[in-house]
């Protein structure tokens, strides 16, 4: 299965792995580090900075 491309613009909803519990989350992204290998994720839990490697769009499918 192909996954969407993902969007990395200010304001776009993402999920990614949170580091903590190990399971998805769902935020926003704020903006782009200087050189774009980190954004700013917002959600209820605060701001965290992640790599683009630990996201994907919002709209894909959770695993089971």
């Amino acid at each position: 299965m192909i996954s969407p491309p993902l969007e990395l613009r200010p304001g776009a909803t993402v999920q990614y792995r949170a580091a903590d519990s190990g399971e998805w989350r769902e935020g926003t992204l704020v903006h782009g580090s200087a050189n774009d290998e980190e954004w700013l994720v917002k959600n209820r839990f605060g701001k965290f900075w992640l790599h683009v490697s630990r996201l994907r769009p919002a709209n894909e499918l959770q695993e089971p």
